[in-house]
């Protein structure tokens, strides 16, 4: 697949690990607004084709290049709170972090999270987590946003609120890769099938 001017593109990417390839040849090249679903079993290296698209994990083979693409947003199952802050907190450190304002209360209006505001992080139910990661990927208006399993942990009403999310952040033409269920499908532009694992 290719973009008439790619924001990210990756050339034969691959990655090798503990004597076994989790995916060789990777190419794509994505445009503003583009939507790629990495669809895959699990082991199949969706998760990590993302951190190698981010840059927290080197390719085996191959090369990823953002030219243009200044601000990255990642969000993924596994990512790790900090159970004693609140998510106000969390939105204030990143946006110091990240040099931008926090707007904390309009990112967590917008993920129906007010009432949890200064409630600690780890008393919140693995959905309310879910959408506290959303709004720290969504906070800095990344011009590339990696998401792995974003809908997973969530129930209708934060699915609803992920989808309207995605088509925003979109239309404002970034570029995002995500890994999906299967319902989640029709959201994408284009798709890349990782093969089971070898």
């Amino acid at each position: 697949m290719a973009a008439l001017n790619p924001l990210v593109s990756a050339d034969g990417l691959g990655k090798e690990l503990g004597g076994r390839w989790l995916f060789r040849g990777v190419t794509f090249e994505l445009g503003a607004g583009d939507v790629l679903l990495l669809i895959g079993p699990n082991g199949s290296g969706k998760s990590t084709l993302l951190k190698v698209v981010s840059g927290l994990v080197a390719p085996t083979l191959g090369s990823v290049t953002r030219p243009g693409l200044n601000r990255v947003g990642f969000t993924a199952l596994d990512q790790s709170l900090y159970s004693a802050l609140t998510p106000t907190e969390h939105l204030e450190l990143a946006a110091q972090l990240r040099g931008v304002e926090p707007e904390a209360d309009m990112w967590l209006r917008r993920m129906q999270l007010l009432p949890q505001a200064r409630q600690a992080t780890g008393t919140l139910s693995t959905g309310q987590r879910a959408r506290l990661k959303l709004a720290l990927a969504l906070q800095a208006r990344p011009d590339l946003l990696l998401m792995d399993e974003p809908s997973a942990a969530l129930d209708d009403a934060g699915r609803a609120l992920w989808q309207e999310a995605l088509q925003e952040h979109r239309q404002t033409g970034a570029t995002i890769i995500a890994t999906n269920d299967k319902e989640d499908h029709r959201f994408g532009t284009c798709a890349i099938t990782l093969g089971e694992p070898k």
